[in-house]
């Protein structure tokens, strides 16, 4: 979730997620929208859901925006009030899937991302030892990681997905 969220490169996708949500005659609320730039840079949507998004992207609202996303979206549906909060920070989450067969039998990596990420880290979902593997699609757990610079947090991600690795057997 980049820090940038006003910057002109998302235009096109704030246009048309409104025109959508104005299609489906979404007003106060809280919604979602699933999207991907295609290769000749035009916009596909897969999904428009009224409702919370999954995925931890709640809590990582939050930690964009230094603010309690949850609190504020019940004051905007029991009071109809919102005060739109300023993004501070870029975030992003690496969702911890076990690799193999099993249960989880361990976690290999944990503690040189930590040596490395821990002051970026905000929350934390490890996998426990003896877990079923999880049905969704979120995996096993989750690492939330937070920085005001939105290439910091990139290369971050890309480091902590290299180092960790959750292991069945």
């Amino acid at each position: 979730m980049p820090r940038e969220v006003d910057d002109a490169q998302y235009a096109d996708i704030r246009r048309v997620g409104c025109q959508a949500l104005e299609a489906l005659g979404m007003g106060t609320g809280l919604s979602h929208l699933e999207w991907f730039r295609r290769p000749d840079g035009s916009l596909a949507i897969s999904e428009v859901g009224a409702r919370p998004p999954g995925a931890q992207i709640m809590t990582l609202i939050s930690r964009a925006n230094d603010v309690d996303f949850v609190s504020a979206w019940c004051r905007l549906m029991v009071f109809g009030e919102f005060a739109p909060p300023q993004r501070r920070y870029a975030v992003g989450a690496a969702y911890l899937r076990g690799q193999g067969q099993g249960q989880v039998k361990a976690i290999h990596g944990l503690e040189q991302a930590d040596q490395e990420l821990g002051h970026m880290v905000t929350d934390v979902k490890l996998p426990q030892i003896g877990q079923a593997p999880s049905v969704s699609y979120e995996g096993e757990g989750y690492i939330v990681l937070r920085h005001p610079e939105t290439a910091t947090v990139e290369q971050a991600l890309r480091r902590l997905v290299s180092l960790v690795r959750v292991e069945l057997g």
